[in-house]
């Protein structure tokens, strides 16, 4: 089937065709994300919808030397397994459109582009961290902080794509991302529409489920893993293919 890449059929078709052919790989990277979930347990969090949501409340609270070390190293290996898992599906969705194998040298690039993604992952948290705890702290609505938080994620949407497609610095992620998201908005829109009818058909079929796997808790710790192995490998090749539409001959 020959279909626009950068039109909204072409890139539903490529997502679902290169996330059928290469299930298998995207399964096994899945496996970081896998990892992640008892890992962010250990910080103070809630789960709803699938995700885990740090509680920036509970963070503000006194706490031991002992358990803010223990909270900083489970959340930075947590992050750190997270960059591992999107880069390397993104780096899957690369070769195969580019239609190249991965070399030795590419091989190599991984670590790289992992640590590339975390600092910038890692630089985004802060910010919505220090912004968060300040507005808590000062009393002030959590909303503007939520806002805050998603402007900071919003500008990092489209880093694991820029990171390993383009090989962009750090510094350059928030302005090509912002690029990629005016330039192909219907498409961008496409993704987070679809993003939430997942993540909330996901969270039903579970609720519905929760009497046949033990409860509600049961039920949120599946919707949680199911994201992890399933939902989020699957948008994030679909977010890798709409920012590869900005180039029309791939």
């Amino acid at each position: 089937m020959i279909v626009r890449p950068d039109t909204l059929t072409g890139v539903f078709w490529h997502a679902l065709d290169s996330y059928s052919r290469n299930f298998k790989f995207l399964l096994l990277f899945s496996i970081p994300f896998v990892i992640v979930f008892p890992l962010a347990l250990m910080l103070p969090n809630f789960t709803s919808l699938g995700g885990i949501f740090l509680r920036f409340g509970s963070i503000s609270r006194d706490i031991g030397f002992p358990e803010l070390a223990l909270i900083s190293l489970a959340f930075c290996i947590s992050l750190l397994l997270f960059s591992f898992g999107l880069v390397a599906i993104n780096m899957v969705v690369k070769t195969e459109r580019t239609l190249k194998t991965i070399t030795f040298y590419e091989f190599e690039k991984i670590e790289v582009y992992t640590l590339k993604l975390f600092a910038v992952f890692f630089t985004a948290f802060i910010i919505s961290l220090a912004a968060n705890i300040f507005l808590y702290e000062k009393g002030l609505h959590s909303t503007l902080g939520a806002l805050i938080s998603f402007i900071a994620a919003l500008l990092v949407v489209f880093a694991p794509q820029a990171i390993v497609m383009d090989n962009q610095q750090a510094k350059h992620v928030p302005k090509n991302t912002l690029s990629v998201i005016l330039h192909k908005f219907p498409l961008f829109l496409s993704y987070l529409v679809t993003s939430v009818i997942l993540i909330l058909v996901l969270g039903q079929l579970m609720l519905f489920a929760a009497p046949l796997i033990g409860g509600t808790v049961n039920a949120q710790l599946f919707t949680v893993l199911l994201n992890a192995v399933i939902i989020v490998p699957f948008l994030e090749v679909l977010k890798s293919q709409v920012y590869l539409s900005k180039y029309s001959l791939l």
